[in-house]
């Protein structure tokens, strides 16, 4: 048994030390979480002899309980920030909150999650600013929406927000990820239909045409060299994917070619007009909730731009935002710059005209969201058929040229 030195945060955030006994550093964390305590610093002071300890051990618990994993799953952050939201808008203060969080029964990563959020708040920064420390797990479009929100006092209902955002976004990707399902149980069995051919079939055939001094028919030649050469072409593909992420990575790094490649993106015949209502719906979304949260006019776009992942939709959007102060309207500078749909565009200017822009903004990013995530689920759906036929003709090529192999032995035997 060692002896462990401790300040930690009670149940009011006051800060209190102490001295506690337990057999390692994990166990003497986890005995003062039971005693309600948030651990800040835990030190190992003396041994179970008395003897001062020969190298001081330190560690904080975020370190400790945060170190495996530093990323957080959407869902698992859409459930997060759905609790947080329900804590505050019932009236609970925000570090209590995040007590309730931490309490009996929670998971350690997210045990982790709130008392760091926690120390950060009652060290004097806002929600915001100790989210946007954590750039792994809270991502730039949920800290500008909450920090919009506490800018105009409406705290929680920019976490309402973001938990309804949230949770739009796990449901989309459990769809793709259903949809997906087929698809990926079809190329499963393909491939091992292949391997069943090039590792199997062709090895048990290329005696009978060796000793016959002939060939293989067709393709069957080429796969049977694949048995002997396939740790060069592992090898092969292994460097192949490190040079692919080095050039991507270096490419990934210059701003104009990152613009030009967007620009690429957006001009492409299905794909450009998914990007443009995706970034359209980001960028309406935004900036709706914004202004729901009392944020400025100009500050609600600017922030909204910023979170325009396409760089050429966004120094287009920079454009059109620009124009602005000048005294035009936002569906007359989105119009010009093509960057709405147009019946998009007639729903801005209703919620000008109306006094309604937040709430137009908001309904219009839903209608986006919506049709981008319709066209998603086309796009799978077409998957299917596509890569039936597509991996049906390659085994189905495979096999004929197999049994026209087959076939051929009869031949042989008569030369």
């Amino acid at each position: 048994m060692s002896t462990f030195q401790y300040r930690a945060y009670t149940r009011q955030g006051v800060v209190t030390s102490g001295t506690i006994v337990a057999e390692e550093l994990d166990a003497a964390i986890e005995a003062l979480y039971g005693c309600g305590l948030t651990p800040v610093e835990t030190v190992l002071c003396v041994d179970s002899e008395g003897q001062p300890a020969a190298r001081p051990i330190e560690r904080s618990t975020l370190g400790l309980r945060w170190s495996g994993s530093a990323r957080v799953g959407l869902k698992e952050l859409s459930a997060f920030t759905t609790e947080l939201a329900s804590l505050v808008s019932s009236g609970v203060p925000v570090d209590a909150s995040f007590r309730v969080l931490a309490g009996a029964g929670a998971l350690p990563r997210r045990i982790a999650l709130a008392n760091g959020l926690l120390k950060d708040i009652l060290a004097g920064l806002q929600l915001s600013e100790a989210m946007a420390r954590r750039p792994q797990v809270f991502p730039a479009d949920y800290v500008a929406i909450l920090a919009g929100g506490e800018a105009g006092g409406k705290t929680a209902q920019a976490l309402n927000l973001l938990a309804e955002m949230l949770a739009r976004r796990v449901e989309i990707r459990n769809k793709i990820r259903g949809s997906l399902v087929y698809p990926a149980i079809l190329l499963m069995m393909s491939l091992m239909s292949i391997a069943v051919i090039v590792f199997v079939l062709i090895p048990n055939l290329t005696p009978i045409f060796s000793d016959a001094g002939l060939p293989l028919p067709g393709i069957l030649a080429v796969l049977a060299d694949l048995p002997d050469n396939w740790p060069k072409l592992l090898l092969s593909g292994v460097l192949g994917t490190i040079v692919g992420w080095i050039v991507y990575r270096r490419i990934a790094g210059d701003e104009m070619t990152m613009r030009k490649l967007d620009h690429l993106k957006w001009r492409l015949p299905i794909i450009g007009p998914l990007v443009q209502r995706r970034e359209a719906g980001q960028f309406a979304r935004s900036a709706g909730s914004l202004l729901e949260a009392r944020v400025p006019l100009m500050a609600a776009l600017q922030t909204a731009r910023s979170l325009v992942s396409n760089r050429y939709l966004s120094a287009r959007y920079s454009d059109a935002i620009g124009r602005v102060p000048e005294g035009k309207p936002l569906n007359q500078v989105l119009e010009g710059a093509g960057l709405f749909p147009p019946a998009m565009i007639r729903l801005v200017a209703v919620g000008e005209e109306t006094g309604q822009l937040a709430k137009m903004l908001v309904r219009v990013a839903s209608s986006l969201e919506n049709e981008v995530q319709s066209r998603i689920e086309q796009l799978v759906g077409l998957l299917t058929p596509l890569l039936t036929v597509g991996i049906g003709g390659l085994v189905g090529g495979l096999i004929l040229q197999v049994m026209s192999a087959v076939l051929s032995i009869n031949n042989l035997a008569y030369q």
